[in-house]
């Protein structure tokens, strides 16, 4: 109804009932300003979630790249140096042989060592390794004392089992929380390219030979965090995950 409608109608019901005078006036008022509120409020929300966009999507850097990766988290990084400190079960500082891989975790530096595998394990081509981590600031401090893992191909994958089967391993990967983020470290021997798939977004990590990291956005890794590793011929297989290789403190 139009406010003119409006006044019109309430001015006859002045004239028929005892309405305190000015009402009709008043009520177009008040109409007015409550649709002048709604159209503020409608344009306020918009700015408030042009706004939260701003504040949410990542800062752009030089050619208009993002700082981080699609879909969440960071790009990728390198591998590590082993920080200073480290030493193996038998209490000595770890040589090159002993690491299986390295990576920055946010504020901490994950560390793989190669450990003798059971003897079960090692007579089915398994591979072992202990994990230890160094906060930034901090003494290292061992996480994991025994990681089974190279023991095991997802079914049906023949690319996997005829990798294996050349005793250079498919690799391992690792998935640490720390901070309310969840980091990927992997390893794949030379000639091997990685890459970790997290609810469906892709986080390419190239070679790593000594290990590589992926910060990824998922709520259950052994679920929804894939990784796969690409020999120099193009074949793909999928690194399975070991038992424990999610890892919490």
């Amino acid at each position: 109804m139009r406010d003119n409608e409006v006044a019109a109608l309430l001015d006859h019901a002045v004239a028929t009932v005892e309405l305190p005078p000015g009402l009709a006036q008043r009520v177009v008022t008040r109409s007015r300003a409550r649709r002048r509120r709604r159209l503020l409020l409608s344009g306020g929300t918009v700015a408030v979630v042009v706004a939260a966009g701003a504040l949410l999507l990542p800062q752009l850097g030089p050619a208009g790249r993002g700082g981080g990766s699609e879909g969440g988290g960071t790009a990728s990084s390198a591998a590590a140096d082993v920080p200073t400190g480290i030493v193996g079960s038998d209490g000595r500082p770890v040589t090159q042989a002993q690491v299986v891989a390295v990576g920055r975790i946010g504020t901490e530096t994950l560390v793989l060592l190669r450990r003798e595998p059971r003897v079960e394990e090692r007579s089915a081509g398994g591979q072992a390794a202990e994990v230890l981590i160094t906060p930034d600031g901090g003494g290292p401090r061992r996480l994991l004392d025994y990681l089974s893992y190279d023991l095991a191909c997802v079914d049906g994958d023949a690319v996997c089992a005829a990798v294996r089967s050349t005793g250079s391993g498919l690799g391992v990967a690792v998935a640490r929380r720390s901070g309310g983020r969840l980091y990927v470290l992997v390893q794949a021997p030379q000639g091997r390219t990685v890459e970790v798939v997290a609810d469906g977004v892709s986080h390419p990590l190239g070679a790593a030979p000594r290990g590589a990291v992926a910060e990824v956005v998922a709520a259950e890794p052994y679920d929804e965090v894939q990784v796969w590793a690409s020999t120099a011929d193009g074949q793909r297989y999928r690194i399975p995950w070991a038992p424990g290789a999610v890892l919490t403190d």
